[in-house]
């Protein structure tokens, strides 16, 4: 079972419809979630001087106690809700590799929804180059040993395929690796050339030199295995079948940054 304490809002422009929208909010959680228990409930006015005219808005804010039999509903909770929280229990929990898995899928169509429906993604920081070429990735980079350590240390050895396309092999490999988590140790990558659809939302973007699928083989720790699921959005990924083990902050890091992902994409929607 897993304890949180999260913080939800309701926010609008006009005082008596802030009120209306934050009952029907807290009737839907109760119905949804009926061990639900309120800690505080607090009321804030501000004005936003960034608006010519100095728009006022009227904020409710919701404390309460959740508790999930299951990491599964921990996590939809955390998507469908985009929380804030602190997880007060339990220290650790084993998840089993069939419900990460079932998880990832979720995440990966959750989030196929969002972007496809409003046409967004995500921004990503790059770092300067690659570390090994691309005849290096695709021997493998790590030796039995190396592999048998990770393992050893918790990280979690995936595989994800994704789609890509650019101007050659090299650029499309090198953009996926210069911007994924630093984190996360990239062991082997194959390509395959094949026709995708690369057309976009506008249908006019070139023909590339290269298009296709890019597979890859990673060791990384559960955080890293779901950002990059939600970042990325693999047509297919795997691990091995091994229970895997969360700790109290692996728990709450998670469900955070699910949240934080969720808003951003809702505020890019919001401001197109």
């Amino acid at each position: 079972m897993i304890e949180i304490i999260t913080f939800q809002e309701v926010k609008s422009n006009d005082e008596h419809i802030t009120e209306v929208m934050y009952e029907k909010f807290l009737k839907e959680l109760k119905e949804k979630y009926p061990k639900l228990e309120i800690i505080s409930e607090d009321y804030d006015e501000e004005v936003d001087e960034s608006k010519n005219n100095g728009t006022k808005f009227y904020t409710k804010i919701l404390e309460m106690k959740l508790t999930f039999e299951t990491f599964t509903e921990y996590i939809k909770f955390c998507i469908e809700q985009g929380a804030d929280l602190e997880v007060m229990k339990p220290s650790k929990i084993t998840v089993s590799s069939k419900e990460f898995g079932e998880l990832l899928l979720y995440i990966i169509e959750f989030f196929n929804k969002i972007q496809a429906r409003y046409d967004i993604s995500y921004s990503v920081e790059s770092k300067p180059d690659i570390e090994y070429t691309l005849e290096e990735l695709r021997e493998g980079i790590y030796d039995e040993d190396d592999m048998y350590e990770f393992v050893e240390d918790g990280y979690i050895d995936a595989k994800f395929v994704l789609k890509g396309f650019g101007k050659s092999e090299k650029e499309v490999v090198s953009n996926i690796l210069k911007t994924i988590s630093e984190d996360m140790y990239v062991n082997k990558v194959i390509t395959q050339p094949m026709e995708i659809e690369n057309n976009g939302a506008n249908g006019n973007m070139p023909k590339p030199g290269f298009s296709g699928l890019i597979a890859l083989e990673v060791f990384a720790k559960p955080f890293e295995i779901v950002e990059f699921t939600y970042k990325y959005l693999p047509v297919t990924v795997k691990f091995q079948d091994k229970d895997i083990e969360l700790e109290i902050n692996e728990i709450q890091d998670i469900g955070n940054d699910l949240g934080g992902a969720i808003f951003e994409l809702s505020h890019a929607a919001a401001n197109m």
